[in-house]
């Protein structure tokens, strides 16, 4: 099924750091490169302001073989779509108003990641931004060997009952020694990730109906503590599965 982001932010970030469309989900680190990080930085990019959902397109003209009637048609059905599922998340944005995915993501991971040996890791920040960072202007700001860019996203369901929570996970190279010899000045293969991975988690709510109305009443209630216990579980389930992933670098992630 079709869908598209009422904001298209889910993603955004990723594939501007780099030409996302030709690199694999999962890119394993060599054993030959891991001995060979000497430090590293850590950068949360946090640069989602609000949860959004899918809204599922119109497909009359798809099915009809297209025509000016049909477009106008999904045109019409879609901004009515948009417009109502705008409505719908807004009172679940207002409960999350005082939520920092950045700060809290940050906290998950508390000390773990200077426990794996391979990373060496010196500390782990933060940045908010609204617009896509360049990995270089972060690879400049940090004095280490390799950057671990970590790069949450999270979007409602079409019916609004599950989020989705996902997050990128990448190592990018600093120091010369770790840039491929062939890169030359090629910006796009110098910051080829060393390592790449994603780990997502999706927690459902409960509802009474089968409106849109019915599950942001339901995410919403009580204060909207279940869309709040729900950030705070995939919150703890992504940290969990992001240090189970790089203390394992070599395979794939188990993802729920």
């Amino acid at each position: 099924m079709q869908t598209r982001a009422i904001r298209i932010l889910t993603g955004l970030l990723c594939c501007t750091l780099t030409a996302c469309a030709t690199e694999p989900a999962h890119i394993a680190l060599k054993p030959e490169l891991s001995q060979r990080i000497n430090s590293s930085n850590g950068v949360i990019l946090d640069s989602q302001k609000e949860l959004v959902a899918i809204v599922e397109e119109s497909k009359v003209s798809q099915s009809t073989g297209g025509g000016l009637i049909p477009i106008l048609i999904d045109a019409s059905r879609n901004r009515s779509r948009a417009s109502a599922a705008e409505g719908a998340v807004r009172p679940i944005r207002d409960a999350l108003v005082d939520c920092d995915v950045g700060a809290e993501l940050q906290h998950a991971l508390g000390t773990r990641l200077k426990a794996i040996p391979w990373l060496h890791m010196k500390k782990v920040d933060v940045v908010y931004d609204k617009a896509p960072t360049p990995i270089p202007s972060l690879l400049t700001a940090s004095p280490e060997d390799v950057l671990l860019l970590v790069t949450p996203s999270y979007v409602l369901s079409a019916d609004f009952t599950v989020l989705h929570f996902s997050t990128n996970v990448r190592v990018v190279p600093r120091a010369a020694h770790l840039i491929p010899a062939d890169a030359g000045e090629n910006a796009e293969k110098r910051m080829a990730p060393l390592y790449k991975t994603l780990v997502s988690h999706r927690t459902a709510v409960t509802v009474q109906g089968d409106s849109i109305i019915a599950a942001s009443n339901a995410w919403t209630h009580d204060g909207g503590k279940q869309i709040k216990e729900a950030f705070r579980q995939s919150i703890r389930n992504t940290a969990d599965q992001i240090i189970e992933a790089l203390s394992h670098p070599e395979r794939a992630p188990t993802t729920p």
